[in-house]
């Protein structure tokens, strides 16, 4: 039986979202002198005509995870709208049509996401969303956005972990740096409240995951990609919202994202978590 604990560090977070373990903003890679991270963004928001977003509010019976892209894929309607009876397919065209991922890449994410549910999940033909909250299989502690199992449901979005993780830069963008150190820093906290720490699996797992937020929505000049930013006011709507923050100037870029562009992000994230942790108790 879960047991549902308000512990110390969350009502820190829910009422004022100040961490114990806050250090001061690092800007880390990048400069604001440089260049306008949105100038250098080349695409549109046509791949939205026809996909408008619907809340999971509005949907009966909705199926949610606790993967806000996931959830954002099917707010939009590029996965079924109630999050139900998803094919291994459905989530390939969805991340090639929305994010302008490879195939290569997708079928990967497809897969990885599949593989960890384990036996015999994994080997069914269809998925629900709320599939994929399968606490230490699919989900694990130390969210950069969502509470520890301790604490309570584990699908919906906490808005003082967002609001933490937007503080962890002091520019007006994520990018590696920023990230490493959110990693850290919620690592840190989970332990704290009593969760066991995170295994060297989930920890991997964790930036890959947290990759997708520089490279879906990180911009900037060059092929270096802890260069590159993500906006915060885009990634605070698209984090409490789960859509497409377009309203703040997001567009898809026409650039293809592939697996070596990802694993160059997990890259530069590990460096800096592994730089950061030792500053955090």
């Amino acid at each position: 039986m879960r047991t549902h604990l308000i512990s110390f560090i969350a009502l820190y977070i829910h009422c004022d979202a100040v961490s114990p373990f806050h250090f001061p903003s690092f800007s880390g890679s990048g400069s604001t002198s440089s260049f306008e991270h949105a100038s250098y963004r080349h695409g549109s928001d046509d791949f939205l005509h026809g996909y408008d977003w619907v809340p999971a509010a509005l949907i009966a019976n909705a199926s949610r995870s606790p993967c806000p892209m996931l959830n954002t894929l099917a707010n939009h309607g590029f996965l079924p709208r109630n999050g139900r009876n998803i094919t291994k397919e459905n989530f390939n065209d969805a991340q090639v049509r929305a994010l302008n991922t490879s195939p290569d890449l997708a079928t990967k994410t497809t897969n990885a996401m599949s593989a960890k549910l384990g036996s015999p999940k994994n080997a069914s033909s269809t998925f629900d969303l709320e599939d994929f909250a399968a606490h230490d299989r699919t989900e694990h502690d130390a969210s950069l956005t969502r509470l520890d199992i301790i604490q309570g449901p584990v699908n919906y979005v906490d808005p003082g972990l967002v609001r933490l993780l937007l503080q962890d830069s002091s520019l007006p963008w994520l990018n590696t740096s920023s990230i490493g150190r959110s990693r850290a820093r919620r690592e840190a906290e989970s332990k704290y409240i009593g969760s066991p720490k995170l295994s060297e699996a989930f920890t991997a797992f964790a930036q890959l995951e947290a990759s997708f937020i520089v490279l879906i929505f990180g911009v900037g000049e060059g092929e270096d990609v802890n260069t590159w930013g993500a906006p915060k006011a885009q990634l605070k709507t698209w984090l409490n919202e789960e859509r497409f923050p377009v309203e703040e100037g997001y567009v898809r870029s026409d650039q293809i994202k592939t697996r070596e562009m990802q694993e160059d992000i997990i890259a530069g994230i590990r460096k800096f978590h592994d730089q950061y942790t030792s500053e955090y108790p």
